[in-house]
C-alpha cells in the first residue's frame, strides 16, 4: 500500500528506511530520493517512526 502518493514510497519503502535509521519522515522520504510534496503522508510516516515501523503504527487511511 501506498503511504504517499505523491512520490510512490509505500509501507515496505518506509519500514525500509525506519530500519536505516531514519528518524523523521523528510529523512524516510530522502531515502529512496524523494521529498515533501503535499505533505499528507507526513503524519503517517511519523507515526511510523514513533511506533518502530509501519507494521505497528494504526493506518490514518479510511479505507485499505
Amino acid at each position: 500500500m501506498y503511504v504517499c502518493n505523491c512520490n510512490g514510497v509505500t509501507r515496505a519503502e518506509v519500514d525500509e528506511a525506519i530500519t536505516a535509521g531514519a528518524l523523521a519522515p523528510e529523512q524516510v522520504l530522502a531515502h529512496h530520493g524523494c521529498e515533501p510534496c503535499c505533505g499528507q503522508c507526513l503524519p503517517e510516516i511519523a507515526e511510523g517512526i514513533t511506533c518502530g515501523g509501519m507494521g505497528k503504527a494504526r493506518s490514518l487511511v479510511a479505507a485499505e
